[in-house]
């Protein structure tokens, strides 16, 4: 007895980890020994082992035991006969092999309803196979059948029985389509892959005959090179033995003197030697004129896009400068990378959403009006002229939303002077918003920004589908549009850290959000990436609900993703605080600095999880609307919002925050220095331009999505990517069919002290505004932490320290969560009488 319970203790002290990688290897043992019996079929055993009995098993030295050839024996001989013989010969390996996939998924301690589908799909398959050799085998009278079974026979047969010669075309259906689901269970996906196959190897071949033909002509044109120098070398020799001739005649005046060779040379020189100085000279002279040329301007154009525009009233020119624009990925490049990215993470099979969601820019590209460039040209030259002012040249870079002239004064000419003649050239050239960088950034120039005629739309498509994009590193990248030349415009939001967005209603600030979520939804996977969505006006980010299961973060018990009550909203900040806590106490036990060498250091299995640790995703918290949240409760929305900003960059929480009206009791101090990186679209007024950017130039944008952004350095002008509302429900829509995880990623709770049961006495160290407190809640009849921060201006522990003490006094009601607590006491004379009984109390 006492035998049993100390091996019961000892199967009990086994963790349950522990235990499931017991269990996993006893089922992986099976099924390679089921495998290895099937591997070892040999027809004769069977027969063997029917003529056995008990005593030739016991006798291991005599008898037809002996004789058996599968490599497990006699049972081994059994089970090769009912798996290979009786159902589907060679074919059953199908069995084993999934049983040694459970058998793994057990070891590792996954979830094995995830080998639903392969169980399906495997012994649907070795069900297929074998009929289909079945067939063969009864149409052509196979002489072995260890390859179909049985049951492949047997089924193959009824198929032919009841389809006839139909039954080969039915299976060939059957394989082909097993085979497309085999590559992807989404059979229109599979279709465009194999498509894509055949396109990239027609790709490939015409960009061999390209290369050929290329490779051809290059050497054509070496050898009419290297004739027409051997053509020169003869007539040059030729020449030279002329003029040696002529000297050497007599009776001319060279030929009575000896002919001395220049300084510095010897005195017998060759033909061969006078030609080649001569050419040496001729290929020098060239290339001194091609640096000449090349040395005007070494920015990178497009060289079809570059065109010359003389003037006609004056003698300055004008060079007009179209962007070349960032090279466009391949048609699939990102969804292969995506596929890829999705394969390295195996807690969620999840797909990343395609390029073919977003729609395609129309091929009209971004033309030029040059007439328009020209007449801006003669105003811009014509206002300064009178003032007398000197430009001596102009560049004209066409952008999507605006054409940059780059104007180059005479040296005597102060840049001051230019500048103060802003609103005359905006009237002159009747624009809508005319910014003039005095200098621009980086090069000895002027720039005047004037918008065009016709705005160019920067689809998201056309920003997403390029190289820089696809083949981009960052872990957060951002995209947000095109600048004026023409380039993709991209950052990463975890070196920002944070962002702080700010534009009049209709400027374009919520297509830029979904920009910036459009970009993390198709880089990022749902392992490395949550969302925290907090939408005062309600509308703006409820299309994004759909992605509740995969990329949305909340507070357990929250009915709503989106955050939209403000009382949640301070929740939920003070909730990310906690958990920035947490993250911090996570990277202080690995003895890490960052959140990347952390997941590192846990994906490599040095952290332990029963230790408490976990993989860290990063978190974005989007806040459309910073206004509504600050009016309605003010500091208590700050100083979270501070805190985060100040610390959360190590543990990978970033903030991007949207406001319409950047005022400074909006954005406050506090929050602004935290927030280096900023964008600003189109504001109403100087006011609002300085205090979102510390300088003007936001007043002067065009609205539209047009905008400036600024990381603590230069300025930097970018039209934003433009994402419609059907771009965003296809994409959420098609994340949101997909099998999200089984417990959504959960914020802490955040419980006050009273809650806890932890509360002080209220008879000891009250606080001395005990009674002003009191008589401030109960004229109010709202026990509210905030009340007493605004009507007391102290802060929020001391604020909450003194609700616990009014609670324990009976003044005020038990926590209610996010809503007031209830007042007890109902006027100011019971009040009053109730203070009297507690300093009776505490005497």
């Amino acid at each position: 007895m006492a035998k049993k319970n100390s091996s019961g203790a000892l199967l009990g002290g086994l963790s349950e980890s522990r235990k499931m990688e017991i269990v996993g290897i006893l089922v992986m043992a099976l099924g390679g020994l089921i495998g290895l019996s099937i591997l070892s079929y040999h027809a004769s055993d069977y027969n063997l082992i029917q003529s056995l009995s008990a005593d030739n098993l016991l006798s291991v030295d005599r008898g037809p035991a002996l004789r058996i050839q599968n490599g497990l024996g006699v049972v081994g001989a059994y089970l090769a006969h009912f798996f290979v013989y009786r159902l589907f010969g060679y074919m059953s390996l199908f069995i084993p092999a999934i049983i040694l996939l459970y058998g793994w998924f057990i070891f590792r301690d996954r979830q094995v309803n995830q080998l639903l589908w392969p169980t399906v799909y495997g012994i649907w398959s070795m069900v297929l196979f074998s009929t289909i050799l079945g067939w063969f085998n009864n149409e052509y009278d196979w002489y072995s059948s260890v390859w179909n079974g049985s049951a492949g026979i047997a089924t193959a047969r009824v198929l032919q029985n009841i389809t006839g010669i139909g039954s080969i075309i039915i299976l060939g259906v059957l394989l082909v389509t097993t085979v497309l689901a085999f590559m992807d269970r989404d059979l229109q996906t599979t279709v465009d892959t194999v498509k894509g196959w055949f396109a990239d190897a027609r790709d490939a071949v015409s960009g061999w005959q390209e290369e050929r033909k290329a490779q051809k002509e290059q050497q054509r044109q070496q050898k009419q090179e290297e004739a027409a120098a051997q053509q020169a070398r003869v007539q040059q020799r030729q020449q030279a033995e002329q003029q040696m001739r002529r000297q050497s005649k007599p009776g001319s005046p060279s030929s009575d003197r000896p002919v001395s060779p220049p300084a510095g040379e010897p005195q017998s020189q060759s033909i061969d030697e006078i030609v080649e100085r001569s050419q040496q000279q001729d290929r020098e002279r060239m290339r001194q004129q091609q640096e000449e040329v090349q040395s005007l301007d070494q920015r990178p154009r497009a060289e079809v896009e570059k065109k010359q525009v003389a003037g006609e009233e004056d003698d300055v020119d004008i060079s007009v400068y179209v962007g070349e624009g960032d090279e466009e990925a391949g048609a699939r490049e990102l969804d292969r990378q995506n596929k890829d990215k999705a394969r390295e993470v195996p807690k969620v099979k999840y797909k990343f959403p395609t390029v073919k969601l977003l729609d395609s820019p129309p091929n009209e590209g971004n033309e030029v009006d040059l007439n328009e460039i020209k007449e801006n040209k003669r105003i811009i030259l014509d206002k300064l002229k009178r003032h007398k002012i000197e430009i001596r040249s102009i560049n004209a870079i066409v952008g999507p939303t605006v054409t940059l002239y780059e104007l180059d004064p005479a040296p005597d000419v102060k840049i001051s002077k230019i500048e103060s003649y802003a609103n005359d050239l905006k009237m002159a050239t009747a624009a809508k918003g005319l910014r003039i960088m005095a200098p621009i950034p980086g090069r000895s120039a002027v720039g005047i920004e004037v918008p065009n005629g016709k705005r160019e739309i920067v689809y998201i498509k056309s920003v997403i589908n390029t190289k820089k994009f696809v083949e981009s590193d960052y872990e957060l990248p951002l995209a947000f549009g095109k600048t004026i030349e023409n380039e993709v415009f991209m950052v990463d939001l975890t070196r920002m850290p944070h962002l702080l967005i700010a534009g009049a209603t209709g400027s374009g600030k919520t297509v830029g959000i979904n920009t910036i979520i459009t970009c993390l939804l198709y880089k990022c996977h749902p392992d490395n990436l949550k969302f925290v969505m907090i939408d005062p006006k309600k509308i703006e980010l409820s299309l994004y609900q759909k992605i509740e299961d995969h990329f949305l973060a909340t507070i357990p018990g929250t009915e709503d993703p989106i955050i939209t009550d403000t009382s949640k909203a301070q929740e939920t900040l003070e909730s990310l605080t906690k958990e920035m806590d947490e993250r911090y106490d996570l990277l202080k036990d690995a003895m890490v600095r960052d959140i990347r060498a952390y997941n590192e250091k846990f994906d490599n299995g040095e952290l332990d999880e029963e230790e408490g640790h976990r993989h860290l995703p990063y978190i974005v918290v989007l806040i459309d609307e910073l206004a509504d949240l600050m009016m309605t409760a003010g500091k208590q929305i700050e100083e979270p919002i501070a805190r985060l900003a100040q610390l959360a960059r190590a543990v990978g929480l970033h903030l991007v925050v949207a406001t319409q009206r950047p005022s400074v009791n909006v954005i406050t101090g506090t929050i602004k220095a935290n927030f280096p990186a900023r964008i600003a679209y189109q504001v109403a007024s100087k006011v609002d331009s300085r205090t979102i950017l510390d300088t003007g130039g936001a007043d002067q944008l065009i609205g539209r999505g047009d905008m400036l952004f600024t990381n603590g350095g230069g300025m930097t002008r970018i039209q934003n990517a433009f994402v419609s509302t059907e771009e965003v429900e296809e994409i959420t829509g098609f994340i949101g069919k997909q099998r999200g995880y089984n417990k959504k990623y959960e914020l802490p709770v955040i419980q006050e002290e009273s809650a806890s049961g932890d509360i002080p006495d209220p008879l000891e160290d009250i606080d001395e505004l005990f009674e002003a407190a009191a008589k401030i809640i109960v004229l109010h009849q709202q026990g509210s932490v905030s009340l007493l921060q605004r009507k007391l201006k102290i802060g929020y522990n001391r604020a909450g320290r003194i609700i616990d003490q009014l609670f324990n006094a009976g003044i005020v009601g038990p926590y209610q969560g996010s809503t007031a607590r209830d007042v007890l006491v109902e006027d100011e004379d019971e009040l009053e009488q109730l203070l009297d009984e507690l300093d009776e109390f505490n005497r």
